[in-house]
């Protein structure tokens, strides 16, 4: 009698288990799935710029003047309710952002990465060095877990930099001078935004965090001149600007705080309209990359969370000016 009632109790904790929202079974047998390439997409570039603790209603005309016209822009995705994963430290959130699925599959739940599970859900990267690698591909970050954990061995060049006064001026040095080589896959991450955040308050009512926007609003706005006049050239790019969380205090752990849940999200590009009327959240951004480039892999579509935001892509402008 003791043995069944205790196979019972066994029986009901892995129902208990099985049922669970945190649990996630990897239902993807895609041994034989097939990955196909639209070769007029890829040879198409995209630059993703992530701006770390970006707090949405610190995005003003005054406080961030060229990021805020992006966002008036018609031809552009864009969210101030771009949503967080629940656990809202930096480390899931990037996660979520280059790998497309949440938390409960990457399973990196804070900063330290550990029990990250990146080979069953690698990067966006990892699907273009495997099926276009001929695409250069690189990440300049200012906070080394990003490259150290998920990316150093997925781009083909990964620099980890002091600050990012340095971010920005190797990251015009790479575009401008193609020094190693002519960059096609770029991500680039500024931290000092966070830092702000975290020393002095995350808020637009307070100066150290608001200066710090508006330099980076400068970046921004040198990046994506650069980004205009490749296009001038024909080179077809598309311009992502996106955050992992907001903030309230001089934390941003409480993701039922809509100033710490919702932060920015962009994306910019002359010919192609987007979902506008979806509500974005980190797992859509990877999707969206592969698709403006022309990656369709049975695999990633199977394990991906997020959807491609991009509604119609007109390739008419682009073959034209090439």
């Amino acid at each position: 009698m003791y043995k069944r009632y205790t196979s019972y109790l066994v029986g009901a904790f892995f129902l208990l288990v099985s049922c669970s929202k945190d649990i996630y079974v990897d239902s993807c047998h895609y041994e034989h799935y097939s990955t196909k390439i639209d070769s007029s997409k890829s040879t198409n570039k995209v630059l993703i710029i992530g701006i770390d603790g970006f707090r949405s209603d610190a995005m003003t005309e005054q406080i961030s003047p060229k990021i805020h016209s992006l966002f008036t822009q018609n031809n552009t995705y864009n969210n101030l309710e771009h949503k967080t994963e629940e656990d809202t430290y930096s480390g899931p959130n990037w996660s979520s952002i280059l790998t497309g699925v949440h938390l409960n599959k990457h399973n990196v739940i804070d900063n330290t990465f550990e029990g990250g599970n990146f080979i069953k859900y690698p990067s966006f990267f990892k699907y273009i060095e495997e099926h276009v690698p001929e695409l250069n591909t690189a990440s300049f970050v200012n906070w080394g877990p990003i490259n150290k954990n998920v990316l150093s061995k997925e781009v083909d060049y990964a620099q980890d930099l002091e600050n990012d006064s340095l971010v920005f001026q190797k990251s015009i040095e790479l575009l401008e001078n193609t020094n190693p080589f002519d960059v096609d896959i770029f991500f680039i991450h500024f931290d000092e935004l966070d830092a702000a955040g975290h020393n002095f308050g995350f808020s637009k009512n307070i100066n150290e965090y608001t200066e710090t926007i508006t330099k980076l609003d400068y970046y921004v706005e040198k990046l994506y001149d650069i980004i205009s006049n490749k296009r001038k050239t024909g080179e077809n790019w598309l311009f992502i600007v996106v955050s992992d969380h907001g903030g309230d205090g001089t934390g941003h752990g409480d993701y039922d705080n809509i100033h710490i849940r919702n932060t920015i999200f962009l994306i910019e590009h002359p010919d192609t309209f987007f979902k506008n009327n979806h509500t974005s959240n980190m797992t859509d951004i990877a999707p969206t990359i592969l698709s403006f480039i022309g990656i369709q892999s049975a695999e990633f579509s199977c394990k991906k969370d997020g959807i491609s935001l991009i509604k119609q892509y007109s390739t008419t402008n682009n073959q034209q000016k090439r």
